[in-house]
């Protein structure tokens, strides 16, 4: 018969294991779940993933996990953290902070000289509201407002001399 010792010294050894997602996440419920195997080809289906509040992701089959089991029970686990070594950047120095998509590259990096950049792995970045810039804007590029080029625009009521120019146009 086993003592009750072992029996909670086994229990606190099973409370967390350390595996592999092997499929994609079923994101058709209000918690997302994962299938996951752990070490020994101990397989777990309809994991549910836990992730911070404001954050959201979706890990892909790979993704490293790790799983806390209530009570050292193996039937009732809970991905409690995940992460993709396959893409994590490798430029970081200590104490910078990156939120960056695995496949693509694109980031937030918080530097530490206290600067932020934001890279868009395709060049586009969407901001879908009114901006307020107390600062220096500089571009590299041609700047647009309402189909008007700041680099090629042309404007009307040219005179000579000191005459103030008519509104710029397209």
């Amino acid at each position: 018969m086993t003592s009750p010792i072992n029996r909670l010294a086994r229990r606190v050894s099973m409370a967390l294991g350390i595996g592999r997602q092997t499929a994609d996440t079923d994101e058709s419920q209000s918690t997302p779940t994962l299938q996951a195997v752990l070490p020994g080809g101990e397989l777990r289906a309809d994991v549910p993933l836990m992730q911070s509040y404001g954050f959201a992701s979706r890990p892909v089959p790979g993704s490293d996990v790790v799983v806390a089991f209530v009570a050292g029970d193996r039937t009732r686990g809970v991905a409690i953290a995940c992460g993709d070594q396959r893409g994590r950047p490798d430029y970081l120095q200590p104490g910078e902070v990156v939120v960056y998509h695995p496949q693509t590259g694109s980031n937030v990096y918080f530097q530490s000289d206290g600067s932020m950049a934001i890279r868009p792995k395709n060049k586009k970045l969407e901001i879908d509201a009114d901006i307020t810039v107390n600062g220096t804007i500089e571009a590299t590029g041609d700047v647009t407002a309402s189909s008007i080029s700041l680099e090629s625009h042309k404007h009307t009521g040219v005179k000579a001399g000191s005459d103030e120019t008519g509104a710029p146009t397209s």
